[in-house]
């Protein structure tokens, strides 16, 4: 008697008439696919990781670059409004009124009275001007790191303005250098230093040449520079 093909006998010639199998994967595929994905994944994630460093470069290099103009557009506004007085005593030895740069290897100090002093306490006995100081100063935590510094004075005195009650903080972290020049608009002449004490400089000049110097993200250094134009050379009539 002739078996029916609806027969279970008869499912195997089908499946393989169509090219079919019951049995499953064999151990060979399943390594070789395991090893696809195992590619694929390091491929993947090799891609991302190296973009994510990337772009943690581009940020930290932005960040930096903010840093730096920040501080370059700060003391150049506030050397714009430095300024003397006529009131200075010259019998004495400190005065109310002054700039003064010293040179230095790394960050150059310079000290200077302003008009760019903001009065944030009410009632405090302080007014618009004050004594500024641009220094160098190694971190506490890291003595490896140089940061430029900012300290302003809470009012004018004859006297040494580190003396003088005031605010200090970083204005620029981790710098390699910071030089001023100063241009002597009388001479037509370029200056490494300036000191308002001194006879014959009892003015101020005309511009100066502000140079940050910093690290970037490959360890080069980049510098950037801008130019401060004091509005009042010669001294004024404020006590």
């Amino acid at each position: 008697m002739m078996q029916s093909s609806s027969t279970p006998a008869g499912r195997p010639r089908r499946l393989a008439r169509r090219g079919l199998t019951q049995a499953g994967f064999t151990l060979v595929e399943i390594m070789l696919v395991m090893a696809i994905l195992a590619t694929l994944t390091t491929l993947m994630w090799s891609a991302f990781s190296q973009a994510s460093r990337s772009k943690k470069r581009v940020e930290a290099a932005q960040d930096r670059t903010h840093s730096v103009r920040v501080a370059l557009l700060r003391m150049a506004r506030e050397i714009e409004m430095a300024f003397l007085s006529e009131n200075n005593t010259p019998s004495i030895e400190q005065v109310r009124t002054r700039l003064v740069s010293i040179s230095r290897p790394d960050v150059d100090e310079l000290t200077f009275s302003s008009f760019a002093h903001q009065r944030l306490r009410g009632g405090a006995p302080e007014s618009d001007t004050s004594n500024i100081t641009y220094s160098g100063e190694r971190d506490p935590e890291d003595r490896t790191i140089l940061n430029l510094m900012r300290r302003e004075t809470r009012r004018l005195q004859a006297a040494d303005p580190a003396s003088i009650p005031g605010e200090s903080y970083v204005l620029c972290p981790d710098v390699v250098r910071v030089k001023f020049a100063f241009y002597d608009y009388r001479k037509k002449e370029w200056h490494e230093d300036w000191n308002t004490r001194l006879p014959g400089m009892s003015y101020m000049p005309s511009h100066v040449r502000i140079s940050l110097t910093v690290l970037d993200e490959r360890g080069n250094e980049v510098s950037y520079a801008t130019d401060a134009r004091i509005q009042m050379t010669e001294a004024v009539g404020y006590r």
